[in-house]
């Protein structure tokens, strides 16, 4: 299964009047959720962009498995229930188990990195935890079933504790490009700001203290490639770094690669001939790449859900503004 969902920061003056709007009507519901997730000491599924855990959810367990995605709304996902033995304590946690996943396509791309690595379920071990309270709904408009999920708690691990205050829109049914769509329009309410990074890499880089992450690499694209495909190849290292940015975690190095980034980026978009309000923002973007608020500014994500747009299959030869 892959899921199609997009996660936002959600900065302090915004927080209180966006809980209330997600529970305006009753509708809400609540749930704790309590994960734990496993690596190998050499953090191999981290850096193959895996995420395995275990989390409590209401009265039982689901183990979930996360493989790579496209790096902006599409990843691997398979979930399993997983029952604990009967009499088992009502604290008790279920032994981890890899097979749960057989045969799936994240289970499968995960056994082979395991196979090349030598490495076995054996060498998987508890790196770090979350502790969320998550508020969802389903909303429907512009052509897509939404389910919203604000979550709010904690991420611990290597003695140290993260704060979580983000939302979540999962595309639950219709149109990928009304996701987009309805998540420009709480952007623009709440000052949201587009994070593409996941809760098990920013736990990953808690439980082992590290606070800079590695640059992504920029794929070569041919020339005669499909537009969206120059986009996404573009688009998926500048995320990362937009984000880094943001949260002011960026170093030099990191300032210097998203301003190139981002001056490929409007080049590609000036070649295109597409708006000229995304070439002009974009080339904007690329000198303010040492301004950490420039990058969670209302008009810089609606340039990312725009651009996001153009690579998605029935939009990837025919550039528009998806989010005017």
């Amino acid at each position: 299964m892959q899921e199609i969902e997009l996660k936002f920061q959600i900065p302090p003056q915004g927080r209180d009047a966006l809980a209330s709007t997600v529970d305006e009507d009753g509708a809400v519901e609540a749930v704790r959720l309590q994960a734990r997730y496993f690596d190998t000491a050499g953090r191999d599924l981290a850096q193959a962009a895996f995420a395995l855990r275990l989390r409590r959810e209401r009265e039982g367990w689901v183990q979930t498995l996360k493989g790579r995605g496209d790096g902006m709304m599409r990843r691997l996902e398979h979930n399993m229930p997983v029952d604990l033995p009967r009499g088992a304590a009502p604290e008790a946690v279920p032994a981890l188990s890899l097979g749960r996943h057989a045969g799936t396509p994240a289970g499968i791309a995960l056994a082979a990195l395991l196979a090349r690595q030598g490495l076995s379920e054996q060498d998987l071990a508890l790196q770090f935890s979350t502790d969320i309270q998550r508020l969802s709904r389903e909303i429907e408009a512009e052509g897509a079933r939404v389910e919203l999920a604000l979550d709010i708690g904690t991420i611990e691990g290597g003695g140290q504790t993260l704060p979580v205050h983000e939302i979540e829109f999962e595309l639950l049914g219709g149109s990928a490009h009304g996701l987009l769509a309805q998540s420009y329009l709480w952007v623009e309410a709440f000052g949201l700001w587009l994070d593409v990074r996941s809760k098990a890499e920013r736990g990953d880089r808690l439980a082992r203290g590290v606070t800079v992450a590695p640059l992504p690499p920029f794929a070569s694209v041919p020339e005669d490639a499909p537009f969206g495909a120059r986009v996404a190849a573009l688009l998926r290292p500048v995320l990362a770094l937009a984000a880094e940015v943001a949260e002011g975690q960026a170093t030099p190095a990191h300032q210097v690669a998203l301003s190139g980034g981002m001056s490929a980026l409007a080049a590609l978009l000036r070649q295109a001939q597409v708006e000229p309000w995304l070439v002009d923002t974009a080339t904007l973007l690329s000198g303010l790449a040492f301004e950490p608020g420039a990058w969670r500014l209302a008009d810089t994500q609606r340039l990312w859900l725009v651009l996001i747009g153009f690579t998605l299959p029935d939009e990837a030869e025919t550039p528009s503004d998806a989010a005017s």
